[in-house]
């Protein structure tokens, strides 16, 4: 399960690393799903929360989503999983020519950082615990559904 930092110039988080908005994106996500765990993966010089499931949808074996938040507010949640599925929720600046505004959606099967392939994004506001609520939600809906059809369609809008 390799992770896409998304690091390039264009497609860059703003600010340093944020690990109180990790640990809080950790507890809201494995209060509301206990078989997940997870940790930051250096609590000095933080770079992202990994955070494993053991099963996932329709054949793949675990899921991970690996998560990058910033103290200004960016964030960049990475799915990713034993069939080799991936997809991101992102918000920061780009240089895609959609969606007009920070928020993107990176779809399946590969994330895929094509111009016409990134897509708005459903999560609505910034708050660390709407968006690992939502990331949940629709995580669970695609492990009933068997399918990633539908995995950018909620909102998290209160």
């Amino acid at each position: 399960m390799d992770v896409d930092s998304g690091d390039r110039d264009s497609h860059a988080l703003r600010g340093a690393i944020d690990v109180t908005k990790l640990d809080a994106f950790r507890d809201a996500f494995v209060a509301i799903e206990p078989a997940a765990s997870g940790a930051v993966d250096d609590r000095l010089n933080p770079r992202e929360l990994r955070l494993t499931i053991p099963y996932g949808v329709d054949e793949a074996d675990t899921t991970r989503f690996t998560v990058r938040w910033t103290t200004a507010d960016d964030y960049n949640v990475h799915y990713s999983d034993t069939s080799e599925r991936n997809l991101r929720w992102d918000l920061h600046p780009h240089d895609f020519s959609a969606p007009p505004d920070d928020r993107h959606f990176h779809p399946p099967p590969d994330a895929s950082s094509v111009d016409d392939t990134v897509e708005a994004s459903c999560f609505g506001e910034p708050s660390v615990d709407l968006v690992a609520r939502t990331v949940h939600l629709l995580w669970r809906q695609t492990l009933d559904e068997g399918s990633m059809t539908d995995i950018n369609a909620g909102t998290n809008q209160p």
